[in-house]
């Protein structure tokens, strides 16, 4: 998604800033800079003369990750010359607080909106990468293990990261209204799919396994009837993925 954004704000006449732990492919319009968010430091030459902030980073397999991230951009901000900021988030946070990612979630919202800097908060529900690596994990031998009462709207990147660079390149906004993809299904539903664009019959086994994140998507708790839809569906989509993508995510 990243890269997209990039793309679309560079086409829309922004010199754009990337920062991140690893190298970068050149490209116009970007200059990419090698660093750590968590170096104080390091943030603090990454805003030097920019006006506007995009953060997208989030490391949602480690306990405290994202908060650790946002510290010194969010300490960083009041002496720099950012007019506006916007943050990346996730539909739903307030219903799933269960688990502790989402809870970091959104004291990092709260932060940004005490930050004193003019802010865009854009939230949306899981992308179908996110959804496709979730399933290839929960398959063994062929056998998806399928956690029971999941429901979601996965939504495509690429679409959300189209609306992220407007949003980018605009006035601050505050809270947005959310995105999500076109159809609400049960995970079970998505992961059947799956496996037929893989070419093969579903082989699924209910399993209630004890992951935070399941135990907070139950009850549609992840979905928005009221988000703005965007993107390809589901199937749409795992019908146009090229086999070098599925490759990638696998790894």
């Amino acid at each position: 998604m990243d890269s997209a954004c990039f793309r679309s704000c560079w086409r829309r006449g922004s010199s754009v800033r990337a920062f991140s732990r690893r190298p970068g492919m050149p490209a116009p319009g970007l200059t990419w800079i090698q660093g750590d968010l968590c170096s104080p430091s390091a943030v603090r030459q990454a805003l030097a003369g920019a006006d506007t902030l995009l953060h997208l980073a989030t490391q949602p397999l480690q306990a405290g990750a994202d908060v650790a991230l946002a510290r010194p951009l969010l300490q960083a901000l009041p002496n720099s010359d950012i007019q506006h900021a916007i943050y990346m988030s996730i539909t739903g946070l307030e219903r799933m607080q269960t688990a502790p990612y989402y809870r970091e979630k959104l004291d990092i919202e709260r932060r940004f909106e005490d930050s004193g800097v003019p802010l865009t908060l854009q939230r949306s529900t899981q992308f179908h990468e996110f959804v496709m690596q979730l399933v290839q994990r929960l398959t063994v031998s062929r056998v998806t293990l399928m956690p029971p009462g999941v429901t979601l709207q996965p939504v495509e990147a690429r679409a959300v990261a189209h609306h992220l660079a407007q949003l980018t390149v605009g006035e601050p906004a505050g809270r947005v209204r959310d995105l999500a993809g076109p159809e609400t299904a049960t995970l079970e539903h998505l992961a059947r799919e799956w496996h037929l664009q893989q070419g093969r019959r579903p082989a699924l086994l209910e399993v209630p396994l004890p992951v935070p994140l399941f135990r907070a998507w139950k009850h549609q708790a992840a979905v928005s009837p009221e988000a703005q839809v965007v993107g390809q569906s589901w199937a749409s989509w795992l019908g146009d993925a090229a086999p070098e993508d599925v490759r990638a995510m696998r790894t």
